[in-house]
């Protein structure tokens, strides 16, 4: 999930009278107010035996979903908002905010953890595969990060692993049998070390995601991975 404009619910959808909701590919405008790119704290995935199941699995359900599905395989963390110099609007992700995130992560003293990537499952607009956070690594980043923001205490949070968007309105049961009928379903545990903050094109609602820095929980500093991608943030 990355933004509620131009993402999937939070809530899953598995019931057998629940449809899908069809995702729109268009420019939101009245969201971005002339602003380019939206910010997000992500676990980036972008693994082979990750990368091949998304692609395999979007293979498998072609028909039910929105094509050309360019977004790597992540698990948000956190949306910030759109990066800028100064809170103008009530979403706008300021180098204060960004440099309070970053207390907040070396204050928390968290160290890598263990996730597990499984079935695949749905959200009204969105197919994903599921995560398992055993050793609550990944509730301890929420506790850290997400604070009291504007929407957050009433926005249920779900991790996953988002594989498509759907381009219509399909019964969930039926997309349901079609997901456990897959071959080679994936099943695998991942370490993870650090958390990137990430931004896309917030016209284009499957672009890719930018890596712009990582939050190292080994060595529990900042690492810069694109300054220019930064951008306002390291003002």
């Amino acid at each position: 999930m990355i933004s509620r404009k131009a993402t999937e619910s939070s809530a899953p959808a598995e019931s057998d009278t629940a449809w899908t909701v069809a995702s729109v590919r268009q420019d939101f405008v009245d969201w971005r107010q002339g602003r380019s790119r939206y910010a997000v704290w992500a676990i980036r995935l972008d693994l082979p035996s990750l990368c091949a199941a998304s692609a395999r699995m979007r293979r498998h359900l072609a028909d039910y979903l929105l094509p050309r599905y360019d977004r790597q395989p992540h698990i948000t963390l956190r949306i910030c908002g759109f990066p800028g110099p100064d809170q103008g609007l009530g979403d706008d992700y300021t180098p204060a905010t960004f440099g309070a995130q970053i207390e907040f992560l070396e204050r928390a003293l968290l160290r890598p953890f263990s996730i597990a990537v499984g079935g695949p499952a749905t959200f009204p607009s969105a197919a994903y595969f599921s995560v398992r956070d055993d050793e609550g690594g990944i509730a301890r980043i929420q506790q850290a990060l997400v604070g009291d923001g504007p929407g957050e205490k009433d926005f249920p949070y779900v991790p996953h692993v988002t594989f498509g968007l759907y381009r219509g309105r399909f019964r969930v049961a039926e997309v349901l049998q079609r997901m456990r009928s897959c071959p080679d379903p994936i099943s695998a545990q991942f370490t993870i070390s650090e958390l990137v903050l990430m931004t896309y094109q917030a016209s284009v609602i499957t672009g890719p995601l930018t890596a712009c820095c990582a939050f190292d929980l080994e060595q529990q500093g900042l690492r810069i991975l694109d300054a220019s991608a930064m951008g306002v943030l390291l003002r």
